[in-house]
């Protein structure tokens, strides 16, 4: 999943489309929402979780085109891309994405506060799942490289000894040739 994250503008203007009257401009958004799933170009799942108000929107929109647009091609178009917006935004995929346990909100890791009922997520029963940042003691995602909290380093990164292949020596990973036995350890352009 490589795609953009689409400005508040660009929503905005999504939705309206597809509340147009002219049937070409909401076929045509239709074709665009499934082709930007069916080719990576927008990370609907991603904005699902930081944005869940569009996305919530956005299906219910095109549930109510797949149900009752009078065109039925604007129909047929809108149940083939609520499938593909479905499959994207299946919750299965995002198993391990907190929920607030007050009012079911799905929450980021670092949010001190759920941003539908305005709990307080630090008590919450899915916390105490998460490791702590050893520097601020908040609560950190395993994929996380640094804490969202104070910045630091959470995957310390480890130097592993390199050894000559021939003559099994240690050597520095910068070294072009082993002092030890002569032989090459880079090839550098122009040698």
């Amino acid at each position: 999943m490589g795609g953009k994250i689409l400005s508040e503008e660009e929503r905005r203007h999504m939705l309206e489309k597809l509340e147009s009257k002219i049937v070409a401009t909401r076929f045509m958004t239709l074709k665009y929402i499934s082709s930007s799933i069916n080719q990576d170009k927008v990370d609907f799942a991603k904005m699902d979780m930081e944005m869940p108000d569009f996305t919530k929107s956005l299906v219910r929109i095109i549930e109510v085109q797949a149900e009752k647009d009078p065109e039925e091609m604007v129909k047929r178009e809108a149940g083939v891309c609520l499938e593909n917006l479905k499959k994207k935004l299946n919750p299965t995929l995002m198993h391990d994405v907190p929920m607030c346990t007050s009012c079911g909100e799905r929450v980021v890791v670092s949010y001190r506060f759920c941003t539908k009922c305005g709990i307080e997520l630090k008590g919450q029963k899915w916390a105490s799942t998460y490791k702590l940042c050893d520097k601020c003691q908040n609560p950190i995602d395993p994929k996380w490289n640094n804490c969202s909290y104070c910045g630091s380093q959470l995957i310390k990164k480890v130097e592993v000894a390199k050894t000559c292949s021939f003559c099994k020596k240690n050597i520095e990973p910068s070294w072009l040739v082993c002092p030890y036995c002569g032989s090459k350890l880079k090839l550098v352009a122009g040698i």
